[in-house]
Order: C-alpha cells, then structure tokens, then sequence
C-alpha cells in the first residue's frame, strides 16, 4: 500500500509541480498588472479632463457665440445649445497620456513658488499628431489649454492649433495644404456667454 501511495505521488509530482508553478505565475502577473493599473497617468490626462467639460457644458447649456472664419468670410451665429461631444472632439483626439508614449515627450514644469503655473509636453518625435500640449494653471486649477497637432503626408499637410480657456470657450485654427491646392485655413470661435 505504501508503494502505492508513493507511485502515485510520483506519478503526480509534475502535473502538481506544474498546477503550482502557474498560480504562482498568475498570482505574480496579476500583482504586476494591479501595479501597473495603479501608477498614476504619465502627463495631464486631457481625455478625463475634457469628458469632464461635456458633462459640465451638456449639463449647463450656456448661450453661444460661435463664429467661422473661412477665406475671409467671417460668419457668426447665436446657439441656445451645442452638442458639446461632437463639438470638442478634436479635443479628445488629441490625448496623448498613454503609458506607452512616456519616452515619446519630454514635460517642462514651470513653478511659482510653490505653485504649479504651467505644464508643457512636447513630442520628440515627428510621428506624433499631438507635437505639444501646454497646460497653464492658476491658483491649482486649469485656466488654459493649448494644443499643436501636425499631420503630414504625401497628399496632404494638415495643422490643427486648439486653444481651450474653461468658463470661456474654445477656438481651433485649421490650415490645409494638399498637393493639387494652396493652403487653406479655417478657424472656429466659440464663446459662451
């Protein structure tokens, strides 16, 4: 019986080695990705602060002064109300506060004090669309965001420079030059009132 017993645990000792060895590896993985999951964002995490400005915006509902700007012909009109989503999308789009591009930025600090006054990130590379996000701060909060995407192609240049104030408004200048025509530009204002 006794033999038994051992041929048997032998027979088993891998298979248990093995069940043993991978729950202590998915115990491991686990803790590794809960790390990771827990480490504070990279840079200013646009995405959340904008998603935040939507509901705000969506929320209130301010009175609007929009204004087109497009070859010299200047078009204003008043809103009661905007799609605040589709109106700040480029916003969204324009995140770049992923843990994967934390070497593709370098950050600037600016204090006053002890206060923080202005973040900058700027790409190091060309491959980004977003090449800089500047965040300027007063008194802790965000007072004012500008934005520089750049898309190049052979078809195409595009420039997109936002400029976000809260409680304010935004504006987005676009300039497009393609192959087969001259720059264009158009820019959008919005002011809440």
């Amino acid at each position: 019986m006794k033999n038994r017993q051992t041929f048997i645990s032998m027979k088993y000792a891998p298979l248990f080695a093995l069940v043993l060895l991978t729950a202590l590896l998915h115990t491991s993985c686990e803790e590794q990705v809960a790390d990771v999951a827990n480490q504070p964002d990279p840079f200013f995490d646009l995405e959340a602060y904008i998603e935040a400005q939507i509901s705000s915006l969506n929320q209130k509902q301010p009175k609007v002064r929009k204004t087109i700007l497009v070859k010299g012909q200047r078009e204003t009109q008043q809103f009661d109300s905007l799609d605040y989503r589709t109106e700040l999308k480029t916003f969204l789009n324009s995140d770049i506060n992923r843990k994967a591009w934390v070497d593709k930025y370098k950050a600037d600090s600016t204090f006053e004090g002890s206060q923080l006054k202005q973040v900058t990130y700027t790409a190091t590379g060309a491959d980004l669309k977003t090449r800089l996000l500047r965040v300027k701060y007063d008194q802790g909060e965000v007072s004012d965001i500008y934005i520089e995407n750049r898309t190049n192609s052979i078809v195409a240049d595009v420039r997109q420079d936002l400029h976000f104030q809260p409680g304010q408004g935004y504006r987005l200048v676009t300039t497009q030059e393609t192959v087969l025509s001259e720059e264009q530009e158009i820019e959008a204002e919005v002011k809440w009132q």
